[in-house]
């Protein structure tokens, strides 16, 4: 099953949706240069109007802050669109998908690994206590202009220090790290997104946990709703009623992320894809995917197989 396949590193990320990024950026490190190097922390400038990127599982953490522009993002089984000042923090093991929506766009993109704040930065049980309060909270926040604006100076005076290399550079940047987070859970505390949840709110919330965790063999809202202890069709009207979307669409946006992952970075074949997802034939799988996609899987192989082909060669290094 897809779990078992490594997730991106930072470096197979960056070279994938290296088309985003300008040379000589103003911002940020120069994803073109000579001492280039994608290892635990990279800042960029993304401002590639009206880009998209395909579904990537990675095991990093990535930061973005939404400069101008609207663009739809799906983490997982979840969907959000990105307003112009939304900072949002997405976890490692997630599957992420993103396309603009809008012609005018620029978003920060701050990228770095676990290991690399915990070194030498906040204690273990503090930073422990703030990356395990982003899991659980995950929703971007569109920030009021002051704290917008904190944040703003926040990423330049990171910018700065990944540019020049200044003494102790590494660890002023994890420091800065830190008050992004501090200021995001600040944020998310204050909006109370997660507190007084009415019992619809909590229903959807623990529906689509539970989607992450049983997409790849679960298909149907009974499936479900059997998990919850609830009728299906309390759990139909309950999704469709607070999310605005039908419950059954969330199982399959999820499910399509996943095929759409594995024809492109999973090395194996449409039918070994249909018999890791649990489809009883190959041309069920087909038939799926091409009613939600309009392409059948082979197309959207095909269409992507520049990307594929990046990643059979770097597994093969």
């Amino acid at each position: 099953m897809s779990r078992k396949l490594p997730l991106f590193s930072i470096e197979q990320t960056i070279n994938t949706y290296k088309y985003l990024f300008e040379p000589n950026p103003v911002f940020g490190m120069d994803f073109f240069a000579d001492d280039f190097e994608a290892k635990d922390i990279v800042l960029l400038d993304d401002v590639k109007a009206g880009s998209q990127g395909i579904p990537i599982h990675f095991g990093y953490y990535a930061l973005f802050l939404r400069i101008h522009g609207e663009t739809k993002r799906t983490i997982n089984q979840f969907e959000y669109i990105i307003k112009p000042q939304s900072l949002q923090l997405v976890n490692p093991g997630a599957i992420y998908s993103f396309k603009d929506i809008t012609n005018a766009s620029r978003t920060f993109v701050l990228l770095f690994n676990r290991s690399f704040i915990e070194e030498e930065s906040l204690s273990e049980p503090i930073q422990s206590k703030l990356l395990d309060f982003h899991q659980r909270c995950q929703e971007d926040i569109v920030l009021e202009n002051t704290q917008y604006a904190h944040a703003v100076s926040l990423y330049e005076q990171l910018s700065t220090e990944l540019r020049t290399k200044n003494d102790d550079y590494k660890l002023m940047a994890k420091m800065l790290i830190n008050q992004l987070l501090v200021l995001l859970k600040r944020e998310k505390v204050h909006c109370g997104r997660k507190q007084n949840a009415t019992r619809a709110e909590q229903i959807c919330a623990e529906f689509l946990v539970l989607i992450e965790e049983h997409y790849w063999k679960k298909r149907s809202v009974k499936e479900y709703a059997e998990l919850l202890g609830i009728s299906p069709k309390h759990l139909s009207e309950t999704v469709k009623n607070t999310l605005h979307h039908s419950a059954l669409s969330y199982i399959h946006t999820r499910i399509i992320k996943e095929i759409q992952y594995l024809l492109c970075f999973g090395g194996m074949s449409i039918k070994q894809i249909a018999y890791a997802l649990h489809f009883d034939t190959v041309s069920q799988l087909g038939r799926f995917f091409k009613r939600h996609e309009g392409v059948s899987p082979k197309a959207y192989r095909l269409k992507h197989k520049d990307i594929a082909l990046y990643d059979r060669q770097n597994a093969s290094k």
